[in-house]
């Protein structure tokens, strides 16, 4: 008798065992795979996407990446220049843009229904000096950098009416360098972005945010246009785990965005 109970108890073991190997094996069948369109940029800690062989990396890849963990979905991010970036979205070729804003080449996006999540991350865009320069006044300054393409929009009238010269870069360690050697008093970038690339590639370079000079404060959000109803899901994981959010926006410094 001992030994037919333990065959029998055997036998439900195996049962068991597959059973939930089969719904595993069903679940992960019926993982929907998301392509997410990202910007061929040093970004970070918002993102970093210009590494040769090395997957994405900051705050934004381990946000999406955490959304498809919670939703059973599974992920791929390619990369692609700015500009293609959005073409590729309104052509169809991707499923998400990120990062995304109502307020970017709206014209563009205008008859195609581009949807978008909430804030991922409020970013904030302003002058960023070296300590001697960082409690200058406006009527102080006369010259301005910022990458080239990278317009510092509340500055615009007066560097038209020339009261501001403006120096363009082409990268952002071109930028910083030129700040470093006296030949713009501020650069006009993403306060976060510069402040980490600089702490991580410029020894004794130090930048301070001069926030009592107009700054810009925008958005990052996730767009699509062929999934409004995983973006919902997407708006839905923003308001349910931002315990699980908060540690990724602290990792990357980001806890007061």
């Amino acid at each position: 008798m001992a030994f037919v109970h333990a065959k029998s108890s055997a036998l439900s073991n195996i049962i068991l065992f597959a059973a939930l190997w089969f719904a595993c094996c069903k679940a992960y069948a019926q993982q929907q795979r998301l392509i997410v369109g990202l910007e061929y940029l040093n970004y970070l800690p918002y993102y970093q996407t210009t590494i040769p062989n090395q997957k994405p990396t900051g705050y934004s890849i381990e946000l999406i990446e955490l959304f498809a963990t919670k939703y059973n979905y599974s992920v791929q991010f390619n990369v692609y220049p700015v500009r293609r970036l959005l073409s590729n979205l309104l052509a169809g070729k991707i499923d998400f843009k990120y990062p995304d804003s109502p307020h970017w080449s709206s014209a563009l996006k205008t008859s195609h229904g581009v949807k978008y999540s909430h804030s991922t991350i409020e970013i904030i865009d302003g002058i960023l000096t070296l300590e001697k320069h960082r409690e200058l006044l406006l009527d102080e300054f006369t010259q301005l950098g910022t990458i080239r393409g990278f317009k510092p929009w509340p500055y615009i009238a007066s560097i038209q009416e020339r009261e501001i010269a403006l120096m363009e870069a082409s990268s952002l360690e071109q930028l910083i360098k030129q700040l470093a050697k006296g030949r713009v008093q501020g650069i006009y970038v993403n306060v976060n972005v510069a402040i980490d690339y600089a702490n991580n590639n410029f020894e004794g370079v130090k930048l301070y945010w001069n926030n009592s000079l107009p700054f810009g404060r925008d958005n990052f959000s996730l767009s699509t246009i062929k999934h409004p109803q995983i973006l919902e899901e997407f708006n839905d994981f923003l308001k349910k785990y931002q315990k699980e959010i908060l540690i990724i926006k602290k990792k990357y410094q980001l806890d007061n965005g």
